[in-house]
This record gives C-alpha cells, structure tokens and sequence, in this order.
C-alpha cells in the first residue's frame, strides 16, 4: 500500500485533460483529419525511403569498386617494384661474380699503393 502522503489530493486542480486517461481520451474525441505535417510525413516518407535504400547502395558499391581498383593499382606497383629490385639484384650478383673471376688469387694486392689521407 502506498503511505497516506502519496494518496493526498494537491490543493492545486488539475485540467481535465491531465486527469483523463488516455484511452478515454481518445474514445470521447470526435475522429478528425490528421495535421498537415503528419499528412505530409506519411506521404513523402514512405516514397523516400526506396530512394533512400537505392541511393545507399549505389554509393556503397561504387566506393567498393574504388577501393577494389586501388588496391589492384597498388598490387601491380607493387609488383613492378619487386620486378626492378630483382633485376638489381641479379645485376649486382653478375658483377660480383664478374669481379671475382677476374682478380687471380696467387697475385695479391699489397703492393699497390692505396689512395687515401691515412699515411698507412
């Protein structure tokens, strides 16, 4: 049970529309034609949300296919690089092995003189 505190009527009156539930209230009012902005609502909104839908997932696939387009152009660049950096290497082995064939192990290189500003 609720204290005697709560069941108190205020000393203020309350409008009648605070005092009537809701279903009563709706039962007792004469139907009527509804507002201009729910009229425009119900119109416009419903026609919208298609155009809504439709708008979403055209703008979802295109910024896929863009990102699908970018990643393919990274993926050759990418390719072409590993490509360059592969000849380099295959170059700079050639030479090296080059350069070792052409030197003879028995003739060493201590007695040239080595240019430098170190007087050793």
């Amino acid at each position: 049970m609720l204290p005697s505190a709560f069941l108190r009527v205020s000393s203020r009156r309350l409008p009648l529309h605070a005092v009537q539930r809701a279903g009563a209230r709706r039962m007792s009012s004469s139907p009527r034609e509804p507002s201009r902005h729910a009229q425009f609502y119900t119109e416009f909104a419903a026609g919208m949300i298609p155009v809504a839908i439709l708008g979403s997932t055209v703008y979802l696939g295109l910024r896929t296919w863009q990102q699908y387009l970018a990643h393919e152009r990274f993926l050759e660049e990418a390719q072409a690089r590993v490509q360059e950096l592969e000849t380099e290497v295959t170059a700079l082995r050639q030479q090296l092995q080059n350069g070792a064939q052409d030197s003879t192990p028995g003739i060493g290189r201590s007695g040239e003189k080595k240019s430098g500003w170190w007087p050793w």
